[in-house]
C-alpha cells in the first residue's frame, strides 16, 4: 500500500513538473529572471521558442505576461539591425528578477534559463556551421560545413539510415560544434594503422 501511494505521489509530482506555467504572475517573474540571467536583449521569435515552443509557459499566459511586462516598464521593446523586435530588461525588470525569483519554483527557473542558453548557443553556432540533409533512395546524407569567417575548417558528409537520425546528429553537432571539431581532429591524430599478427611468420 505504501509503495503504491509513493508511486502515485511521484506520478503527480512528475505531471506537475511537466505542466507549462499558466499563472501570469509566475510567467512575469520567469521571463524577467531568464532575461536577467542571459544578460542580453532577445528577439521576439527566440523568446517565443524558448518559453512557448519549449513547453515552459502556456501560449496565452506568455502573451499576457509580455504585455504586462511592457506596461509596467519591466521590459522595453526595440528593433535590432535585422529589423527584428527585441525585448530588453529594464532596471525595474532586474529588480523583479532579483527580489521575486523565488516566486517561481527553482525547477522552472532552471528549465527556462537552460533552454535559453542552449537556444542562444545553437543560433550563434548556426552562423559558423551549415548543415544540410540530402535525401537518398535509401537513407539520408548529413552534410556539415564548418567555417571561421570565410575559411572552411571542416567539410564532412555522413550517411545515415534515415532523415530522423541525420537530424539527430545535426542537432548534436550544432549543440557544440567547437567540441565536435576538436573531437574530429583528435580522432584523426590518434588514428593508427590496423595491427597485424606476424607471430606465425
Amino acid at each position: 500500500m505504501k509503495k503504491q501511494m509513493r508511486d502515485e505521489n511521484l506520478m503527480k509530482i512528475s505531471e506537475l513538473a511537466d505542466r507549462s506555467v499558466t499563472d501570469s504572475s509566475v510567467a512575469n517573474v520567469l521571463l524577467c529572471y531568464m532575461l536577467y540571467r542571459v544578460n542580453q536583449p532577445l528577439e521576439s521569435e527566440l523568446l517565443y521558442d524558448i518559453a512557448v515552443t519549449g513547453g515552459i509557459i502556456n501560449y496565452f499566459t506568455f502573451q499576457d505576461a509580455l504585455q504586462s511586462l511592457q506596461t509596467n516598464g519591466s521590459v522595453t521593446v526595440n528593433t535590432n539591425e535585422k529589423g527584428e523586435m527585441t525585448y530588453t530588461l529594464t532596471e525595474k525588470g532586474v529588480d523583479c528578477a532579483r527580489k521575486l525569483k523565488t516566486f517561481a519554483a527553482k525547477s522552472y527557473r532552471d528549465h527556462i534559463v537552460l533552454a535559453a542558453k542552449r537556444e542562444i548557443a545553437r543560433r550563434r553556432n548556426r552562423d559558423s556551421v551549415k548543415i544540410d540533409y540530402i535525401p537518398l533512395e535509401t537513407g539520408c546524407q548529413l552534410h556539415v560545413h564548418f567555417t571561421d569567417q570565410s575559411l572552411t575548417l571542416l567539410e564532412l558528409t555522413l550517411f545515415t539510415p534515415d532523415r530522423k537520425q541525420a537530424e539527430l546528429l545535426g542537432e548534436k553537432i550544432l549543440s557544440n560544434p567547437s567540441v565536435f571539431y576538436n573531437h574530429v581532429l583528435e580522432a584523426a591524430m590518434h588514428n593508427e594503422a590496423e595491427p597485424f599478427d606476424l607471430s606465425d611468420n
